[in-house]
């Protein structure tokens, strides 16, 4: 299940956990623990409200958070400067 929530995320720009519920078949509830793993191993970046507000002040507020899988090239940027 964790790969096939990774294809999914590979496979669109950002979702938020409704739209990810509906296309894994599986309830919110039971996503936020496999999306938490893929957050923790630096995977799926969690970014804010869509609308440009706060969250909590409209009737999607659950809605709030969108997630979108990173790039597996992107690594970190270390640069040594010569004394």
């Amino acid at each position: 299940m964790l790969n096939r929530l990774r294809d999914i995320l590979q496979s669109r720009a950002v979702l938020s956990l409704s739209e990810l519920s509906v296309l894994m078949q599986v309830p919110p509830s039971a996503l936020e623990p496999m999306l938490a793993l893929w957050i923790r191993k630096g995977r799926v970046q969690v970014s804010g409200a869509a609308c440009g507000g706060g969250c909590g002040g409209c009737s999607s507020s659950s809605d709030c958070r969108l997630y979108q899988w990173r790039d597996e090239t992107a690594r970190p940027v270390f640069v040594l400067e010569q004394a």
